[in-house]
């Protein structure tokens, strides 16, 4: 999430965030976007994409300094400023110098564009010294501070190309995602100017969000996209392209909507990608965008069809590829170990559901109530023992949806 800002708590102008992706009732979201930055940023000039050499981890020599009374130390990644907390382990440093290395890599690919000068990346090791850090690196106030970091697990200052990163909240979830989205939004504000106006926050939310489930082993993540969207339309709960155009009506939408608002804005956007063609289809619609062309008459040009023949289709393809609910759809964990995740879609809003998962060894009820947009995420963690597992979705008595799943050491064998 991102980009121009919005007036939040103490009348600060705030941006965006990534948000948790298993939570079952999603944070407020706070979010911002490019175009009103548009006339802060020099008209752009393409240059030749510079992809980072992939180098072997070491430590930093640099000299550490303080952030507040937060001490942090540099990280050598290529393409990147990277400051890190005392005290994430060495394990640790290593996954998100790789990780750091390989998104920088992608983004650029993405947009055929090599940001000014390297982004700055600081990551900090608790929600706590992430705070500290929203205060002495942005200049929030401290009650601003408190709600950003209780609201995002990672955050770009577009004024200052900076991005601080909460690394409690995103090193679990392997691959790490949050850098990518951030770094998706920092290379935007430069692959759309001098018309950044023309960028709606639809696409600009949308290709950020698309960017974390196209990361190696994130698979999860676009499996949610594509099920949760066509939910949304099961539910009657697909929001109009028209009402996500502005980064203030983006903002508006919170609660349940404020997350499946990011599901359908990143299914369109890899419907777009995928009519465009090509090898670098979004490098090829900024390169548009730069030219003063918005997104109807880009896409027009570039496919010979009709940017209202996409919006009108969209219903039909969000549900096109996906089987008609209620039903339950499994995944490979989002812990990136031997876990298993669920999804239930296409349930009634809200419907009460007594959710059932029986394996070899354990027999386990829970009364849940779905979203509004008919769905529900879940898991079976990597703690459970190995075996056949069937999950079982009930209401009114009736057994509404099935799925059966073989939880082994490596990537589930659906069943």
């Amino acid at each position: 999430m991102r980009a121009a800002l919005v007036a939040v708590a103490a009348s600060l102008v705030l941006q965006s965030c990534a948000t948790p992706a298993t939570t079952s009732m999603p944070s407020p979201t706070v979010a911002a976007t490019a175009t009103d930055l548009a006339p802060t940023i020099d008209p752009a000039t393409p240059r030749p994409t510079l992809v980072p050499t992939a180098t072997p981890f070491v430590p930093c020599p640099s000299p550490q300094r303080l952030v507040g009374d937060v001490s942090v130390a540099p990280l050598c990644v290529p393409g990147a400023n990277v400051l890190t907390e005392n005290g994430i382990e060495h394990s640790d440093l290593r996954a998100l110098h790789d990780q750091v290395v390989e998104d920088i890599a992608a983004v650029q690919r993405e947009f055929d564009w090599t940001p000014a000068r390297p982004p700055t990346i600081e990551v900090f090791a608790t929600t706590a010294s992430y705070r500290t850090g929203l205060v002495h690196e942005f200049g929030y106030s401290g009650a601003t501070a408190a709600f950003v970091a209780e609201n995002s697990v990672a955050f770009f200052e577009p004024e200052l190309r900076t991005i601080l990163v909460n690394w409690e909240a995103v090193r679990e979830r392997r691959p790490i995602a949050a850098i990518r989205h951030e770094l998706t939004h920092l290379v935007t504000l430069e692959a759309c100017a001098p018309h950044c106006d023309l960028v709606p926050a639809w696409l600009n939310e949308g290709q950020a969000r698309l960017a974390e489930a196209t990361i190696p082993g994130a698979e999860w993540r676009l499996v949610r996209i594509r099920y949760e969207a066509a939910s949304m339309v099961t539910t009657n709960t697909l929001m109009p392209l028209s009402a996500l155009l502005s980064q203030g009506q983006w903002n508006a939408i919170t609660s349940w909507g404020g997350y499946y608002k990011y599901q359908e804005a990143a299914r369109a956007t890899e419907l777009l990608r995928a009519d465009i063609g090509g090898t670098q289809p979004i490098a090829r619609l900024y390169e548009r965008l730069r030219r003063g062309e918005d997104v109807a008459r880009a896409y027009a040009s570039l496919t010979g069809q009709t940017f209202e023949s996409f919006v009108l289709r969209l219903a039909f393809r969000f549900t096109d590829t996906v089987p008609p609910g209620p039903a339950i759809v499994t995944m490979p964990g989002p812990q990136a170990d031997h876990g298993i995740g669920y999804l239930l879609y296409g349930f009634a809003p809200e419907e009460k559901v007594t959710l059932r998962v029986t394996g070899r060894r354990s027999d386990e009820t829970e009364e849940i109530t779905v979203s509004p947009q008919g769905a529900h995420f879940s898991e079976i963690p990597s703690m459970y023992p190995s075996g056949t597992y069937v999950i079982a979705a009930a209401s009114g008595g009736t057994i509404r949806a099935t799925a059966r799943v073989d939880k082994r050491g490596g990537r589930p064998f659906v069943g």
